[in-house]
């Protein structure tokens, strides 16, 4: 008698995720393997997240978790790695002994993508705009590689003053601050409704890179904006998309797949 193929049960967790392009990624992935994938859109609420996802991860393989639910998730699980410990920030979620782990790719994804593109981030001055758990979960990972120092803008003070003091070399920029940064990265959800951070002339100038952490429709309103004031290179955050998930994939199933963008 041959046995039935096992389906694996995967998903996201988030609010909103029917923009998702995480099951037409990981689905091609299982298919470089051969595995077989069920993989599913769960929109949650911060009310509705714990009774969801404790139901529905009882028969899952994993899940990934996106905003704005990647600290929400930290107090369902019964352990996260020195990875997510960093970032208190937890994107994938799995099972390892019978007990739920949580694990960060976020940041190393981000890396990932940059290097494909060619982009050398030892002694760059990155500006990260935005102190919410996507902005803490490429932090740790950007000191990894050598950046010289970070600042970080976001409209509520306090909360980036919080950030900056869980790492190293890494500081609050201020309305006063004026300088060119070799990197600026948009972490914040303002372009899920059509809106951008302010930008400043001065923060460019010409080898200037700019990274928006969305990617699609939401990235457009900051990667246009940082094109009317003169800059070149702008990338969403489809690559980094891509990246994460294939780190996300090799964590659930020992297997490294190839990433190709959708």
């Amino acid at each position: 008698m041959v046995e039935p193929i096992r389906k694996y049960q995967l998903g996201l967790f988030g609010h909103p995720v029917a923009h998702s392009q995480s099951p037409k990624i990981h689905t091609e992935f299982a298919q470089q393997f051969g595995i077989q994938l069920d993989y599913q859109l769960i929109d949650a609420t911060a009310a509705e997240l714990p009774p969801k996802f404790n139901h529905w991860i009882k028969t899952a393989h994993g899940c990934n978790i996106t905003v704005p639910h990647k600290q929400n998730i930290m107090p369902l699980l019964d352990h996260y790695t020195e990875r997510a410990h960093l970032t208190q920030a937890v994107n994938t979620v799995y099972w390892k002994k019978g007990e739920l782990w949580g694990d960060n790719t976020d940041g190393d994804g981000l890396v990932l993508d940059l290097q494909k593109k060619g982009v050398k981030l030892e002694g760059k001055h990155v500006l990260v705009i935005g102190a919410g758990g996507a902005a803490q979960g490429i932090i740790p990972s950007l000191i990894t590689q050598g950046v010289s120092r970070i600042s970080i803008k976001n409209r509520n003070f306090q909360k980036a003053i919080k950030l900056s003091e869980n790492f190293e070399n890494c500081y609050v920029s201020d309305d006063k601050e004026n300088h060119c940064y070799g990197l600026i990265i948009h972490a914040t959800s303002m372009g899920h409704y059509g809106l951008h951070p302010e930008l400043q002339t001065s923060w460019f100038h010409e080898n200037t890179i700019v990274y928006d952490l969305s990617y699609g429709k939401a990235a457009k309103p900051f990667l246009a904006a940082a094109k009317t004031l003169g800059c070149n290179q702008v990338y969403d955050g489809l690559g980094m998309l891509c990246g994460q998930a294939a780190l996300a994939f090799e964590i659930w199933f020992g297997k490294k797949p190839n990433i190709t963008l959708p």
